[in-house]
């Protein structure tokens, strides 16, 4: 039997109390406990207002007065909605519901049990006892009662957590929640963070969203202790100043150096996207001076065809990164670039128009070695679609180069080439024959605009051949792939052409295939040499290379002449020889290793081996070595072991061989289940250019579904040891 009557929803809109912003908005947490029970996955979600009430029973009774009963496998839906319950009476007019035994409810966004529940269209709803679960997985939680009034609902000492509600390590607990669903917040009053049963914080009165809105408010503090700065607390605000636009501040207190006042801001627009941050400790105590910083991230797109991209960054000395950066890498920042380009693309050609500079940050580096500025500056590539027969290629440049105190000046660039590309599945053939003709304007008395025009031609070919194998087990194919590059470029004297973008690339496996040996125009090679590859792979029946080994090396039939100054002229007959592998025998394994041997000087030029292991799930090794002659030798060494049950034990050890000096060293240990995390690492790291080291401890308390308290060790973790997870 069934009958139809108007009901107003039974929605429980229950919040994820969070500040300001969830951690767990957008994606899924993970969850502790298992459904309160199996929701029915066939209801549709509509409009609830528009929508008929059904209800089901084994049951039914008439009473007085108007009056039903219905008993023994009660269930009532609408829409998204649906009760659940051995007993329920109601009435028609006016509209009202009880439920005296125990009920279960769900929607598209919750679960919930109760105790007993009452409706009625002027009075709401009222649920006693409830335990609540959000379907996502951000958490759970329960209440004494639930009191809800069309888009107003309020619960009373309602707890919520993301652990076992039944055993919580931590949990958020407060005398009153309200909740408004219209404008999709919530607040709440003598709000208690517990761990277990430990307060550790309250607050008087909080507000939060309901849903995944972002909300003003505090965010978790941040701490940290280093002994070159002492103790270190970050406060961040979030501001949620438009659906499209916010702002967070993040005041920064430094023990031995003052207040640091920083903030980011972000804007989202139709086609572009905005990001700024800056930083400003008006006067450092340990420095005595001012330091800023800032950093203007510009995207913007016009139409399909045409995207500008800026990022502006400077900062107030070069001594901010090894002061204020807490990382290996950031302390290592020599050069700071900045770019504004406007850039058009299609498939047969690319136009870009702007500037760049690069700001030195590095205290050793004289400023008169700062980089030339490029603005304006104008690109034009070009190959014709054909996709078989002869193609045309045009690669051209026009840039204006300026540094304070220095002579600069103008630079036209050109290359026109023609390829006629022969690719079969054998091999291939890809004859080029190009000129380049370079042309400037100089701010100086004498030779002001020289050029320099030269043709060049080479000749790249290789042939694959192919054999079924079985290595590592499985079935698949091994490649042999011998390779040859043919370059002929003649030599002209270029002594008389400034040096304003040029440096020698680093010499690797690339190196072998290049026209060119200089980044930038204002030189090229002379060349008359032939490069000599091979190459062998294994490739498994699903695709996945398994192994590659690469070997090879340029031969000269004339030596180049063409040196940057300073540079010795090399007259040896080949080059160093380039060794490239990379194994993956398991899904747990990887090898990867390159080095190079300069038989000039019977001597290895560069070397470097990394090994990376995985097991126990979450447990992963990587081992590295890196070398390169007269520079460094560094082994580097991390690790995250399982240990027993949650914990896991972290540790890094980065040395310099070459100097006997430790680089980085961290040690601690994670503990995470799936509602709480604890971090807490110790970490003795290089800090600045004269290598004194620093001392840093980095505690975190994640509240997973909440946010977390500390340093984000977690994201460092990710940087700093490659394969955590």
């Amino acid at each position: 039997m069934r009958m139809k009557m108007r009901l107003l929803a039974l929605a429980c809109l229950l919040p994820t109390p969070a500040l300001a912003a969830d951690t767990c908005f957008g994606a899924l947490c993970q969850s502790c406990v298992a459904p309160l029970f199996t929701p029915n996955q066939t209801l549709i979600n509509e409009g609830r207002d528009t929508a008929d009430t059904h209800i089901e029973a084994d049951r039914y009774q008439l009473g007085k007065d108007g009056q039903y009963s219905a008993n023994g496998n009660v269930v009532m839906q609408r829409a998204d909605q649906e009760v659940k319950s051995e007993s329920a009476t109601y009435q028609t007019e006016p509209p009202k519901a009880a439920f005296p035994a125990p009920l279960s409810y769900q929607d598209q966004r919750m679960l919930a049990t109760a105790q007993s529940g009452t409706w009625s269209a002027d009075d709401g709803t009222l649920l006693n006892q409830v335990l609540f679960q959000m379907r996502d997985g951000r958490g759970n939680g329960r209440a004494e009662t639930a009191s809800l009034a069309g888009p107003k609902s309020a619960l009373t000492r309602a707890t919520f957590t993301s652990c076992d509600p039944a055993h919580p390590a931590w949990s958020l607990a407060a005398q009153k929640i309200e909740i408004d669903s219209d404008k999709q917040v919530g607040r709440a009053e003598n709000v208690r963070l517990q761990l277990g049963k430990v307060p550790i914080f309250y607050w008087p009165r909080m507000s939060f969203p309901t849903d995944a809105q972002r909300k003003t408010g505090f965010l978790y503090p941040q701490l940290g202790s280093a002994n070159d700065s002492g103790f270190d607390l970050i406060v961040p605000y979030y501001l949620n100043l438009a659906p499209n636009y916010d702002a967070t501040l993040k005041p920064r207190y430094i023990q031995e150096r003052g207040l640091m006042l920083a903030a980011e801001t972000r804007y989202l627009g139709e086609a572009s996207l905005t990001e700024f941050e800056f930083s400003w400790l008006d006067h450092d105590r340990k420095a005595d001076d001012r330091r800023t910083s800032f950093d203007f991230r510009h995207q913007q797109r016009f139409g399909a065809n045409w995207f500008l991209n800026a990022d502006i960054r400077d900062v107030s000395d070069d001594r901010y990164f090894e002061d204020f950066g807490d990382s290996l890498s950031s302390v290592a920042t020599s050069l700071l670039p900045s770019s504004a380009y406007l850039t058009g693309r299609a498939p047969s050609w690319t136009f870009s128009v702007g500037g760049d500079r690069q700001e030195v940050t590095d205290p050793r580096l004289p400023l008169n070695v700062e980089p030339y500025r490029r603005l304006p500056r104008a690109t034009f590539d070009y190959l014709t679609p054909n996709l078989s027969g002869p193609q045309f290629q045009l690669e051209s440049e026009l840039v204006r180069f300026s540094k304070d105190g220095v002579d600069g000046g103008n630079r036209l660039d050109l290359t026109p080439a023609v390829i006629w590309p022969l690719e079969r599945s054998y091999g291939f053939l890809r004859p080029k024959l190009g000129y380049r003709y370079t042309a400037y304007e100089l701010d100086r008395d004498i030779d002001s605009s020289p050029t320099r025009g030269m043709p060049i031609a080479s000749l790249d070919s290789g042939l694959i051949f192919e054999r079924e194998a079985n290595w590592f087990g499985a079935d698949g194919t091994q490649t042999l792939e011998p390779r040859v590059y043919a370059l002929y470029v003649p030599y002209e004297n270029q002594d008389n052409l400034p040096l304003f973008d040029t440096q020698a690339f680093t010499f690797g496996w690339g190196s072998l295939f290049r026209d060119n040996a200089f980044t930038g125009a204002d030189r090229q090679i002379d060349a008359k040499q032939v490069t000599a590859a091979l190459t062998t792979r294994y490739l498994d029946d699903a695709g996945l290379e398994r192994f590659r080994f690469s070997l090879g090396q340029i031969r000269y039939l004339d030596p180049p002449r063409i040196a940057l100054p300073g540079t010795p002229l090399r007259d040896e007959p080949g080059s160093a020889y380039v060794a490239d592998l990379e194994l993956n025998w398991t899904k747990d394994w990887t090898l990867a290793a390159t080095h190079q041997y300069d038989p000039a000087v019977s001597a290895t030029e560069l070397s470097s081996v990394y090994v990376q292991r995985h097991f126990w799930d979450r447990g992963v090794v990587n081992v590295g070595y890196r070398y390169r002659r007269d520079l460094f030798e560094q082994v580097d060494v991390s690790t995250a072991i399982p240990i027993k049950d949650n914990w896991l034990l972290i540790a890094r050890v980065n040395q310099s061989l070459r100097d006997d000096e430790l680089l980085e060293g961290l040690a601690g240990f994670e503990y995470s289940t799936c509602c709480i995390a604890v971090r807490i690492l110790g970490r003795r790291y290089v800090r600045n250019i004269e290598g004194d080291l620093n001392n840093g401890i980095y505690v975190e308390l994640e509240f997973k579904g909440l946010g977390s308290l500390g340093r984000r060790a977690e994201d460092f973790l990710r940087r700093a040891i490659l394969g955590y997870r």
